[in-house]
């Protein structure tokens, strides 16, 4: 029944009939390309959310996908999204290496997408800690799905859940 939710969601997300958001909610994917030995991540935020909290830490207005873009938006995201989203494999936290490949914005659905590499060599033992956007929302769901290879784990982190463990082959 929680991965039924979680498609539901998750389609109704990618639905592109969003332009206000009574929910807060957010969508990571992380999925492993043997080919290139990488994890593919994907991260899908509301934009004015994103711009919100970061300005609230920072004091600063992003713009994000706007022609008045701040110089440094993407610095700023970075490292937000990197301290919120804790990726480690047997301990070792490969977060600190992700690289930003892209950034989406759509301003008709409201939404940015980022994407991240992140070289992977080897361990069995996944910890993710995903607080995004928890420190603006008590109600924030981070929705996550992860692949590697024939092994596939969602999880819905909230306020209080923010830490989900598990084994690859």
């Amino acid at each position: 029944m929680k991965q039924i939710t979680l498609i539901i969601i998750f389609l109704f997300l990618n639905s592109g009939y969003i332009y206000s958001h009574p929910v807060h909610i957010s969508i990571v994917n992380i999925e492993y390309n043997e080919s290139e030995q990488m994890f593919q991540i994907s991260i899908k935020l509301f934009t004015d959310d994103f711009e919100q909290i970061i300005n609230r830490n920072n004091n600063v207005i992003l713009n994000i996908g706007k022609a008045n873009e701040h110089a440094n938006c993407n610095k700023y995201m970075n490292h937000y999204v990197l301290n919120n989203l804790i990726f480690k494999i047997n301990n070792k936290n490969l977060t600190k290496n992700a690289i930003l490949l892209k950034k989406e914005v759509h301003n008709k659905e409201n939404v940015t997408w980022l994407y991240y590499k992140i070289k992977y060599s080897s361990g069995k033992k996944v910890s993710i800690s995903n607080t995004l956007l928890n420190d603006l929302y008590n109600d924030q769901k981070n929705l996550f799905i992860f692949t590697f290879k024939n092994t596939q784990e969602a999880y819905k982190f909230e306020k209080n859940k923010t830490n989900f463990e598990f084994l690859i082959n």
